[in-house]
């Protein structure tokens, strides 16, 4: 029998949560890439996670892509990352999109908001 739930996990894959403050454990030991997939304007505004790497939300296909052009060598599908956005949704929608393209280790952080919350450090 047909089960919905198999067909959303197919479309839209399973992606994991991560906190903000294990993230930044993480990161500090060279173990997981910080992506922020937040608009340009937001990041001139505010600043981003330290050490993270800004891919606006619209370039993730392209810039993950090992394919395309635009891929960026910093995402080698083989390590782990943590993205984050302004609300929790595209921040999801980013990593689902990481996760089709064939990374296994993607996370979703949440929002930056969380970040500053932590009191973790920010660059601008």
């Amino acid at each position: 029998m047909f089960k919905w739930g198999e067909l959303a996990t197919r479309v839209y894959p399973n992606v994991e949560e991560i906190q903000a403050d294990k993230a930044w454990e993480l990161a500090q030991k060279g173990e997981l890439l910080l992506i922020d997939v937040r608009k340009p304007h937001e990041v001139a505004h505010s600043g981003k996670c330290q050490g993270a790497l800004h891919i606006p939300l619209h370039m993730v296909p392209h810039t993950a892509d090992r394919k395309s052009p635009h891929f960026n060598p910093a995402l080698e599908p083989s390590k782990h990352f943590a993205l984050y956005a302004k609300d929790r949704k595209k921040s999801l929608l980013a990593a689902r999109m990481m996760k089709k393209l064939g990374y296994d280790h993607v996370f979703n952080m949440g929002t930056f908001r969380e970040w500053k919350n932590a009191k973790l450090p920010i660059e601008k």
